[in-house]
């Protein structure tokens, strides 16, 4: 699985374009939004929403995109990935594309969560 790219409000994945978050683990998922309560108009990612996506088969690295200007909230994510004995990347989704992709072709077991827009 290999990220193609992304932009203001859109990833694409394996060719195929997403205009919404998504979570990336053996396949491509809509990120649910509502594990995840709503602040100042940002919805965060929470430690909670990483141990529901992660806990039955968690990856060695999980890259977090945190928009394309990096503005989405973390909150409790790195307890949760600590707790699950995860290592954990923060960047702007830009950013975070490229690592994810490198790290895939290398061989690492990583999942991946891209906010596509602030």
């Amino acid at each position: 699985m290999r990220v193609d790219g992304t932009g203001f409000g859109y990833i694409i994945v394996d060719g195929v374009r997403y205009d919404y978050d998504v979570v990336i683990t053996d396949r491509v998922m809509n990120r649910k939004k509502e594990l995840s309560a709503v602040e100042s108009g940002h919805t965060p990612l929470t430690g909670e929403e990483v141990l529901h996506y992660f806990s039955e088969r968690p990856p060695e690295v999980l890259v977090v995109g945190t928009g394309q200007s990096g503005l989405m909230p973390l909150s409790g994510v790195e307890e949760a990935c600590e707790k699950l004995n995860i290592e954990l990347i923060v960047e702007r989704t830009p950013d975070a594309v490229r690592t994810f992709n490198k790290l895939r072709e290398s061989g690492r077991r990583v999942n991946a969560i891209f906010h596509v827009t602030c």
